[in-house]
């Protein structure tokens, strides 16, 4: 049998290179969050964006919303609970990159969080479908919805490796 054996080395290397691209991610994320903790309440309350044209919520192709007044009342709560959805699933991103970033690559949170992922991309979905009927524009792709369930599927294989490696652990 023929084994590779990893150096400490080498091993550092890697965590380096996980713990940097980590950091890069959770920043690019946290610019994301700012920018929907800002756009939200300025589109409903009239502020200025933070770029020179003027702040548009796109649900669909056809509809395509500049003001609170032009909006339905129904896509409007719709569109607070994706945006809630967003900042949550955002908030969960981030601490999946926290525990990447500190060597934590397979724990039983790193799987919930991953799960979560899939959960929102579902949850987002049927938001959308929503939406998409209230509007009486059913142009929607089910890839999302898709990716949802693989995603949790890969969280479900992971955690079944987990437990396997757990009691290969405390097989003496």
């Amino acid at each position: 049998m023929n084994a590779t054996v990893i150096t400490p080395k080498i091993k550092n290397r890697r965590l380096n290179r996980i713990q940097i691209a980590s950091l890069i991610f959770r920043v690019l994320n946290a610019i994301g969050f700012l920018m929907v903790v800002y756009c939200v309440p300025a589109f409903l309350l009239g502020w200025p964006p933070p770029y020179p044209d003027k702040l548009r919520i796109v649900i669909s192709e056809r509809h395509i919303y500049t003001s609170l007044a032009d909006m339905p009342q129904a896509v409007l709560a719709l569109w607070l609970v994706k945006m809630g959805l967003l900042m949550a699933c955002m908030a969960v991103f981030d601490r999946l990159f926290r525990l990447y970033g500190n060597g934590i690559l397979f724990s039983v949170k790193n799987i919930n969080y991953i799960r979560f992922q899939g959960y929102y991309l579902i949850l987002n979905w049927v938001v959308d479908y929503q939406m998409q009927g209230a509007l009486l524009d059913m142009a929607l792709s089910t890839t999302p919805l898709f990716v949802g369930f693989l995603i949790i599927f890969i969280a479900w294989i992971m955690d079944e490796g987990r437990k396997i490696q757990e009691e290969q652990e405390l097989t003496v």
